[in-house]
């Protein structure tokens, strides 16, 4: 008789223990190890066109503008908004926009790449596919971020 008391008092203790919490946190966001910061919402001048990419993180984090005039990328590194100069670019060019650019500056080497595709009933912009993000740092280490955006251009 005692043996059973005991087990019943095992099995209550074991379901009051793997019942579910009455409040649940949710989950932590996953940064994915993305040295990138969230950039804020940005500001586009009349006829500015502009690149604007998300870390594919959960959740998505805008990490990046780019802009043909100045020809420069916007990051946010270490709390630090940063504004890196266009050094090279290759590829085709969309809306203003190399489909592959670097930008150096800061200690900071960061190149994109995209694939634009500009779907149907989509108007004043196209759809970045496919991107990443390559940071290399002045000691060497270099990360790939994947990516996906737009450019979207400020009426003139």
């Amino acid at each position: 008789m005692i043996r059973l008391i005991t087990l019943a008092a095992v099995a209550l203790t074991a379901t009051t223990a793997l019942a579910a919490p009455k409040t649940q946190k949710a989950p932590a966001p996953n940064d994915g190890g993305v040295p990138f910061g969230e950039l804020a919402q940005q500001q586009l001048a009349p006829g500015q066109c502009a690149l604007f990419l998300w870390a594919n993180t959960s959740p998505a984090r805008r990490i990046l503008m780019a802009t043909q005039n100045p020809a420069s990328a916007r990051v946010v590194m270490k709390g630090k908004t940063l504004d890196l100069p266009l050094t090279a670019w290759d590829g085709e060019q969309v809306m203003g926009l190399y489909q592959e650019q670097t930008f150096s500056g800061d200690g900071l080497t960061v190149t994109v790449r995209f694939r634009a595709e500009a779907p149907r009933g989509l108007v004043g912009g196209v759809v970045a596919r496919d991107g990443s993000v390559e940071l290399k740092d002045a000691t060497g280490w270099e990360t790939v971020v994947p990516a996906a955006g737009m450019i979207a251009c400020q009426p003139g």
